[in-house]
């Protein structure tokens, strides 16, 4: 639990006892007493009937959960999760969804959004830790890591990567191959599009990372993802990115979709 949740939760106890009702009843009344009005708009903006028409539910949560994991926003994170599980999303398609961000947003805000997660686990009662999903070790998480780039990016990428100088290769080459692709793209329970997806959803919220977004959109498009649901993407994202964002991501794909014509 979060310290934001503790703290809320020690309050509600003490207040509930004071006034002889139960947590449960003093939760109720805290949480209308808050601001319906907001909680209204954003309650119909993350009806999943109605945005995202072209995602599956797992593809609808990489975007949601992939926009809340890059702001660290663990309350909201244990809200989706529970929603999440009501639409059949796997607990391990979820921890994937959360753990795929961390090479792009860092792992200090995928260790906080995993506070909420973890909570809404065991709300629904399930079991913690879940079983592991790492496929490689130490001694061939570089190279599996280098194959998964190259099967992604495929020729441009070695040349990209054959013009890094030397007194940068370890941190631009060495560590996207062991770190980024080789600790994570590597890991089971996700696919590869969907683990794209999600990709594409972090960047997008963190902003200011137009070549990188661009980059995630043409291996989006590569694995099969089609700009209808990378536009479905960004509207469930919305409520939690903002239109500016929002809508420099939607440049992006315009212009990458455009460009692949």
């Amino acid at each position: 639990m979060t310290n934001t949740l503790k703290r809320r939760s020690v309050l509600v106890a003490s207040a509930a006892a004071l006034v002889g009702v139960s947590v449960e009843e003093s939760q109720a009344k805290t949480s209308k007493a808050k601001d319906p009005d907001l909680d209204s708009v954003l309650e119909r903006l993350l009806d999943q009937k109605e945005r995202g028409a072209t995602l599956s539910p797992v593809q609808k949560y990489c975007a949601l959960l992939s926009c809340v994991t890059a702001q660290a926003l663990p309350e909201a994170a244990e809200k989706i999760v529970l929603r999440a599980l009501k639409e059949k999303v796997s607990p391990l398609e979820i921890r994937e969804i959360v753990y795929q961000c961390a090479p792009y947003v860092g792992i200090g805000r995928v260790q906080e959004t995993m506070e909420g997660v973890n909570d809404a686990f065991k709300e629904a009662h399930i079991s913690l830790p879940l079983p592991t999903a790492t496929t490689v070790t130490d001694k061939n998480r570089k190279e599996s890591g280098e194959q998964m780039v190259m099967k992604l990016n495929s020729d441009r990428m070695k040349q990209i990567l054959s013009q890094v100088p030397k007194d940068e290769y370890d941190l631009r080459v060495n560590d996207l191959y062991d770190f980024c692709f080789g600790d994570f793209y590597t890991r089971s329970g996700l696919s590869l599009k969907d683990r794209e997806l999600v990709v594409f959803g972090a960047i997008a919220t963190l902003g200011g990372c137009e070549a990188q977004l661009r980059s995630h959109i043409g291996a989006n498009l590569r694995e099969g993802t089609t700009k209808a649901q990378l536009v479905d993407a960004l509207r469930v994202m919305l409520p939690y990115l903002g239109f500016p964002r929002t809508l420099n991501a939607m440049n992006q794909v315009s212009q990458m979709t455009k460009d692949s014509k």
